[in-house]
């Protein structure tokens, strides 16, 4: 009969560890950056002639989900479902970011109208959530 820890250690995979984080550093650096997503969506995305607007409740919506994706990938102990996780919510901050930057340059290209803070820590934390979505993709095991 199996005992706890071998059923655990056969779900988990042959690479995960018994104690958080299972895969390294990535999984610790994702929590980082899913707290940093969470805290640019509260700060500022626009600085327009120096008063700072911030995002649409809907658009906060996205990227508070963006951060949970991330968080989500940071605290499972599965690699292929924690790479995932981070690939989504890196991407889709990204995305936030960019297309939040597009509209934003299309509307005003001038020294007035400037990303604000909490847009350049979204874009930040999700390539940081996909350069460490590429660290848990390169460390799977083959077998």
């Amino acid at each position: 009969m199996a005992i706890r820890s071998d059923l655990r250690h056969s779900l988990a995979g042959a690479g995960a560890q018994e104690r958080w984080p299972y895969f390294g550093k990535a999984q610790k650096r994702l929590l980082v950056s899913g707290v940093v997503m969470w805290i640019g969506a509260i700060l500022p995305w626009v600085l327009l002639l120096g008063h700072p607007l911030r995002a649409t409740p809907l658009a906060v919506s996205w990227t508070l989900w963006a951060g949970l994706m991330t968080l989500a990938g940071a605290s499972v102990r599965w690699r292929n479902i924690a790479t995932l996780s981070a690939v989504l919510g890196g991407g889709g901050a990204v995305y936030l970011a960019v297309w939040q930057a597009t509209a934003l340059f299309k509307t005003c290209l001038s020294s007035q109208c400037l990303p604000g803070p909490g847009l350049v820590l979204l874009f930040a934390a999700g390539v940081f959530a996909l350069v460490q979505a590429l660290v848990l993709f390169r460390g799977r095991s083959t077998s």
